[in-house]
Parts: C-alpha cells; sequence; structure tokens
C-alpha cells in the first residue's frame, strides 16, 4: 500500500527540521491515493488522507495525536457529522472515515479546511490556495 510505504519512507529519511517547510504531498497510485502534510525529504508528517480509487471513502489520520478510539465531531463550514474513531499505535495513528458525497466533505473541498473534534483534542486539517488543487484532484480519485 502506498500508505504502508510512505510511512516505512518517511522513518527511514531524515532532514532538517523547517518550521515553514509544511506542505500536501499527493501520491497517486491504482491501489491507494494519499494526500500527505509532511516536510519533503524529513520524516514529519502530521496528517494524511487516504483512499481507494472509487471508493467513496476517505480515511483521515493523524500522527500527531495520542491514540485514542470513540467518535469524533467533524464539520467544515455549515454541515458537520459524527464517525467512529479507529485508534492505533505509533506506526498506525488514529483515524476516521468520511463519505466523499458528505456536505461537509463539499465544503471542506471548497473552502480547504475542516475541523475535527475527539474528546478534548481539536484538530483543523487546512489547505492553503495553492494546494486545493491536490485537494480537489484526491476528493475526484476517491469519489465513487
Amino acid at each position: 500500500m502506498v500508505l504502508t510505504t510512505l510511512a516505512a519512507l518517511l522513518s527511514l529519511t531524515a532532514g532538517p527540521s523547517q518550521a515553514d517547510g509544511w506542505v500536501w504531498s499527493l501520491y497517486e497510485d491504482a491501489r491507494e491515493t494519499v494526500l500527505a502534510r509532511e516536510i519533503p525529504d524529513t520524516d514529519r508528517l502530521t496528517t494524511t488522507l487516504a483512499c481507494a480509487p472509487g471508493s467513496g471513502r476517505v480515511v483521515v489520520s493523524f500522527y500527531d495525536l495520542p491514540a485514542r478510539s470513540g467518535f469524533a465531531s467533524f464539520r467544515s463550514g455549515d454541515a458537520s457529522g459524527t464517525a467512529e474513531m479507529a485508534a492505533g499505535d505509533a506506526s498506525d495513528p488514529f483515524s476516521l472515515t468520511l463519505r466523499t458525497d458528505h456536505p461537509a466533505m463539499a465544503n471542506f473541498v471548497a473552502t480547504g479546511s475542516l475541523e475535527v473534534v475527539s474528546g478534548d483534542q481539536t484538530r483543523v486539517v487546512t489547505f492553503s490556495r495553492p494546494h486545493l488543487a491536490k485537494l480537489r484532484r484526491f476528493t475526484e480519485i476517491c469519489a465513487d
């Protein structure tokens, strides 16, 4: 899987830490497509969005939060929902699965901002204007 390969590659590489070097990188494969918030050529990774092309589902994973399970709420614009969290370990972060046809996903693609709240933890997944085209491309690939 691309995500497994990406995690392995990121764990093997090391490079200079850049405070403002965070970007969204798009990795396409016939079996899995991944958008990763990372500092290229380092082991720094905070968030991924992954899907099987045409599946209609996106798995949002957070690598910088402690593992947890339960439910999380998500919101983008005036659309919101709830999803079950899947807790993992250090190499398999906690994640939630969203449908590409959910109104919050449509707002996310339009605005580049998605808020996820689980317990006392809040994360906002944000795409700046230069990276919105990657988010749109990713969502098109994932849609069923």
